[in-house]
């Protein structure tokens, strides 16, 4: 089995900042083939420049067209895919009655549409892989926010639970025959998530100083992902550890608490979901 990510070929989506950036350098520091995609081309270059064995492919994750050409791009280019780190993600914040119908569909087809289908398409060549050099891996970065889904974030969270069923069931399916299907999840992290959520995504580095969410540095979210693809097991990681603690909302008596305490939060839940989106938009 081969446990280095010297020399294997993976796909990175949303290399063009946040954990994808970071990811995308990581990889490619530690010999990985790396080929990236984002919908915007020409920070997404600027991105991966001078990163050895980086490629770029101008691609939207939420459309069907795109996914299908970024795996072709893949196997033109190498022949092969040993692994897939499905990164690109939205957030939004705010009441579900205050979200528009547009973006509930942006948020579904790219948090889980997107995860689901592209690992579809890209199952065959993974086990193909794995059947040649004893492993190949599908990391899905999710988010604490799976087992705890407090409001502003129901749609966001909501999308997040549903890549945990999907993982959860996946592993089931594959992991016997060689793929390894692992699941990253980080609290609060410094990036351009909620900014492009609604609508207004930094056009440059630039652009986005002082428009990052508050968190963790992405390198770290990064380093789990890198640790995945090398792990002889199928993971299931928490970005700082004590994020787990979100899985405490998976407990009845918990769950009780929040829903009578949060049900009667209403306007304030609104006011911060305000303030968060405010300061992230500009």
């Amino acid at each position: 089995m081969d446990s280095s990510s010297a020399g294997r070929v993976v796909l990175v989506t949303g290399g063009s900042a946040g954990i994808g950036r970071s990811t995308v350098t990581r990889l490619a520091r530690d010999g990985a083939r790396v080929v990236t995609c984002a919908r915007g081309g020409d920070r997404l270059r600027h991105a991966v420049a001078g990163l050895p064995g980086v490629s770029t492919v101008v691609a939207d994750v939420a459309d069907a067209a795109d996914r299908t050409r970024l795996l072709d791009r893949v196997l033109d280019e190498h022949g092969r895919l040993d692994a897939v780190v499905l990164n690109a993600g939205l957030g939004w914040a705010g009441l579900v009655e205050d979200m528009p119908g547009d973006a509930v569909e942006r948020l579904i087809a790219l948090n889980l549409t997107g995860v689901v289908e592209l690992t579809r398409i890209a199952l065959p060549h993974l086990l193909s892989a794995a059947a040649r050099r004893g492993r190949a891996d599908v990391v899905t970065v999710a988010s604490a926010a799976a087992w705890s889904q407090v409001p502003p974030l129901t749609v966001y969270s909501a999308t997040k639970a549903g890549v945990h069923g999907f993982v959860t069931g996946l592993r089931r399916e594959v992991t016997a025959r060689g793929v390894r299907v692992h699941t990253v999840n980080p609290g609060p992290v410094s990036t351009e998530w909620l900014a492009r959520g609604h609508g207004s995504p930094p056009a440059s580095d630039a652009d986005a100083r002082g428009r990052l969410s508050p968190g963790v540095r992405p390198d770290r979210v990064a380093g789990q992902i890198a640790g995945c693809l090398t792990s002889p097991w199928s993971r299931t990681v928490a970005v700082p550890r004590w994020m787990g603690l979100a899985r405490l909302g998976e407990v009845p008596p918990v769950n009780r608490v929040l829903d009578l305490v949060l049900s009667r939060q209403a306007d304030r839940i609104r006011r911060v979901a305000a303030r968060m989106v405010e300061q992230r938009t500009g």
